[in-house]
């Protein structure tokens, strides 16, 4: 049974409850309501309140709702039904309008939904750990002398330890180290297994990873103990019951002691089988206290009192005790822990950043949710302007009413109704819009959303019932308010007399296509930019490159690999490395013989295959590349990129003595080449140092094969039946660089996605509004347009005459627009090291593109005026 807890129910629907129900019930009810809040509230206080609402808006009905002064209350229900039965034939008389106004609502309300579940769905990264908002994650702020100064997300092993040793606000700690896919071993069966990794025994205690079997507080503390998910057990053994079953990864036996639900998409963190961390402690007793390379991820559970700014201040200290070897070592590094919920929103700064699935860029959640307002904006304004252009038609009924003895209030309220009502229709055919459209939006975007999810919370519920009534509200606020002022005597005599140019409509116009115009702009810019990363010269060539991971024999059979793929004809050249491009090569101790003496730096590296440069046509600037008539080439020569050579500062580097950092000083190799810059990294950020080796005994971890990208089928089944004759103990595994290239530009592509998808239902939702006010504006002047054309007007004079307002309005707009189009603009594209510059013309392409679209919209109604006869036009009235 739940405890009972004293916690007062929400007073203000307590009162809202006393202010409806009947007296005679009050004390009763109240009292059971109460009761059933205490009790609900012993187990959750935010359920509590959330049922409490419900079960007082299920109070409110006949039978429960007291008698408001007697026969005046029988009069309000009357009153209601007279709304909505009023409401409903204006909708089906104006059944044009009526479609305009609720299908430009709808497809805003639609366009909402789906940014919702896209919002949801990126803020949802990590909320179901519990310890979630006392969860860290250690990184380090890099400033190595000769390269870029960069966040990373890594740590050395000897950290997590350490630190919980020294720092009392540190409760808890684990880490994860990951090792992709590997291959395991069950029996004679070979799988390879995507996403393995391990960590400390903490870790279950630390993150809620839901467990199916096994105990999650010892199921990782033995050496080789693992954990895999439901689907990795069904893969490799074909049932669920797996505990104590045993597998083989790397040449060691595991035992299966837990099985949990498969990791949810919405984690940060991924694994399919989940190691223990003591299988490298087993082989490296110092690992617990190993400092110097960072390679693994940390995370702290805190006390709720830690003060994360005292903590910083003595993170110095902590570093110059442990990593004694090198006196500038707070220079090189900085510590800072980062909440885990800004891991997947607040990490685009953050470099080697390996195990954060699906990292989005948070500021990209904002434009988001600004551009679902504007189109939310957009589509209200369309219902005030084509109701208030109407007025004249619904005049004489409120004079008619007024006459008879409506008053203000109860007109107001009528049109409110009318508003709500039409927001209500609205809401249905959003549902049924964002339904239909969804399959296609996940597969643009690369998502799971299902509108299901819009009615599994109580609370999202009655958030949209409340937004759908809010909108109707505020959106029939304006009309009710102009609708309901009419004076009656005017409008019996004659409305139209009276009726005068509305400045506020016209600049619900200008709003409503500055915020379309903005957003047309925004999308031209947006492709361009992703254009421009898209086809940037980047350095080397990216197209028609296959990338064959290399593990076991595979890497022992490169040589004879290599010459065997070069003899076919579709393969154009092969070479090897020890990093993939795009994916940030490691930073390595570099040191370089000047006059002064020796100097040392940390540029990024990475050791290749010595025709990397040509294969990857990376152009030369000096020097020569590697070659195999050159012994020291492997091992003691160096090619570095212009960026380096300029942080060196030599005028000529070609031969200057240099090598990596643990070779003594009086074995340095030489520098024989320098490379154009290329961005080995992604075009957000500069290209950084870089230094490049030939290390034929360390074994490449990839193979680039540069294929015939006309024959692509072929050249692809040539690389597998060679691989298939050299290796049989890893399965082939490749991948296309350029969709490498194309993943670390994603986040960029799906706003990309979203920002134009929203900017052709603005501009279609703008021009519905257009649309219906061109219908009006036309019929009032029907009169004139048939004297016109009895002058002789043609249809082209007529189109000039008729939508000049227009015109106007939307150039003016434009001039609004601009600034602030550009402004954030400018803001977006500070996120990119290479970005393009606005060219102001794109402006006037988006206010042409705009003004061109409005134009086809009312020129509808203007040749169809024109066509008429002009003596119906001249007798209408």
């Amino acid at each position: 049974m739940n405890k009972i807890v004293h916690i007062k129910p929400p007073q203000k629907l307590l009162r809202f409850f006393r202010w409806f129900c009947d007296p005679d019930l009050v004390e009763d009810l109240e009292g059971d309501l109460i009761e059933l809040f205490e009790e609900r509230a012993g187990s959750s206080i935010s359920r509590a309140k959330t049922l409490f609402i419900r079960d007082i808006l299920f109070m409110f009905r006949p039978g429960i709702i007291k008698n408001f002064e007697g026969h005046k209350n029988l009069n309000n229900y009357g009153m209601l039904k007279n709304y909505l039965k009023s409401a409903w034939r204006n909708l089906m008389k104006y059944k044009g309008f009526s479609t305009i106004n609720i299908l430009s609502l709808s497809i805003g309300m639609a366009a909402c939904m789906v940014i919702f579940l896209f919002i949801k769905d990126e803020r949802s990264f990590d909320a179901f750990h519990e310890k979630k908002d006392t969860i860290y994650r250690l990184c380090e702020v890099q400033s190595f002398p000769g390269t870029n100064t960069q966040n990373v997300a890594l740590s050395m092993p000897g950290m997590g330890p350490t630190m919980t040793a020294e720092f009392p606000e540190i409760e808890n700690f684990t880490r994860f180290r990951s090792f992709g896919e590997q291959l395991i071993e069950v029996g004679d069966q070979r799988i390879m297994i995507e996403n393995i990794s391990s960590a400390d025994s903490s870790f279950l205690s630390i993150f809620d990873f839901p467990f199916i079997s096994g105990d999650r507080n010892t199921a990782l503390n033995n050496p080789y103990d693992a954990i895999i998910s439901k689907e990795t057990a069904l893969k490799l053994f074909n049932q669920m019951d797996v505990l104590g079953e045993t597998f083989t990864i790397n040449g060691d036996q595991c035992k299966i002691t837990g099985v949990i639900e498969n990791v949810p998409e919405n984690s940060h963190l991924q694994f399919n089988i989940l190691l223990s961390i003591r299988i490298s402690t087993q082989d490296n007793p110092g690992f617990d206290n190993q400092f110097g390379s960072n390679f693994l991820n940390t995370y702290f559970v805190l006390n709720e009192n830690a003060d994360l700014d005292a903590m910083s201040k003595r993170y110095p200290d902590y570093l110059s005790s442990h990593i004694q070897r090198d006196d500038d070592i707070n220079e090189f590094y900085k510590l800072f822990l980062q909440p885990l919920p800004d891991v997947h929103l607040a990490s685009t700064d953050i470099e080697h950043d390996y195990n954060n699935h699906r990292k989005f860029n948070g500021t990209y959640i904002d434009i988001f949710i600004l551009i679902g307002i504007f189109i939310l904006i957009i589509a209200s304004l369309n219902f005030m302007n084509l109701t208030t252009a109407r007025a004249s038609n619904r005049a004489k009924e409120v004079g008619v009413r007024k006459a008879i003895g409506a008053v203000k209030g109860q007109l107001f309220n009528q049109f409110i109704v009318e508003s709500i009502l039409l927001a209500t229709l609205a809401l249905v055919f959003a549902i049924f819009l964002a339904f239909i459209s969804l399959p296609l939006l996940n597969n643009l975007i690369d998502r799971q959303f299902g509108i299901v999810t819009l009615f599994s919370n109580l609370e999202i519920v009655m958030v949209i019932i409340g937004a759908t009534l809010l909108l109707g509200v505020l959106a029939g606020l304006y009309p009710s308010l102009y609708l309901s002022s009419f004076r009656p005597v005017i409008v019996l005599k004659g409305f139209k007399s009276y009726e005068k140019k509305s400045y506020f409509r016209s600049s619900l116009i200008v709003i409503q296509f500055s915020l379309a115009l903005g957003m047309i702009v925004s999308t031209l810019v947006v492709l361009q930019q992703l254009n421009f990363m898209k086809n940037k010269d980047i350095g080397f060539g990216k197209d028609h490159i296959l990338l064959v991971q290399m593990r076991g024999e595979a890497g022992e059979k490169y040589e004879q690999m290599k010459q065997a793929l070069l003899g076919e004809s579709n393969i154009l050249g092969v070479t090897a490395s020890g990093q993939r491009l795009g994916s940030n090569f490691h930073q390595w101790g570099f040191k370089v013989r000047k006059d002064t003496g020796i100097v040392s730096l940390t540029p990024s590296n990475v050791f290749v295959d010595h025709d990397y440069l040509d294969v990857y046509d990376i152009k030369l600037l000096s020097g020569r590349t590697f070659s195999k008539d050159f012994e020291t080439d492997d091992g003691n020569a160096y090619i570095i990129n212009k960026a380096f050579a300029d942080e060196l500062g030599f005028e000529n580097p070609v031969g200057k003595r240099a090598a990596h950092a643990w070779y003594p000083d009086d074995s340095l190799g030489t520098i024989i080449g320098v490379t154009e810059n290329f961005n080995f990294n992604s075009l957000h950020y500069k290209v950084n140092t870089l230094s490049m080796v030939v290390h034929t005994d360390w074994g490449y971890s990839e193979m680039s094969i540069k294929i015939n990208g006309e024959n692509i089928t072929q050249s692809i089944q040539d690389v597998e039946r060679i691989y298939n004759q050299f290796v049989t103990d890893y399965p082939i595994r490749y991948e296309f660089l350029d969709d490498h290239m194309q993943q670390l530009y994603e986040s960029d592509q799906q706003m990309g996605s979203v920002i134009t998808i929203i900017a052709v239902l603005s501009i279609f939702i703008g021009c519905m509004g257009l649309f219906g006010l061109a219908s009006i504006s036309i019929q009032r002047r029907i009169k004139e347009v048939g004297i016109r054309k009895v002058m002789g007007a043609s249809t082209m004079e007529l189109l000039t005459i008729l939508s000049k307002n227009f015109a106007l309005m939307i150039l003016i707009a434009f001039v609004l627009a601009t600034p602030l189009t550009f402004l954030f603009l400018s803001g977006w594209l500070d996120n990119f090291a290479y970005r393009i510059e606005i060219n102001p013309l794109i402006f006037f392409v988006g206010g042409l593109l705009a003004l061109v679209i409005a134009l086809a919209t009312i020129s509808f109604h203007v040749v169809r005026a024109a066509n008429a006869n002009p003596i119906k036009s001249l007798k209408y009235e």
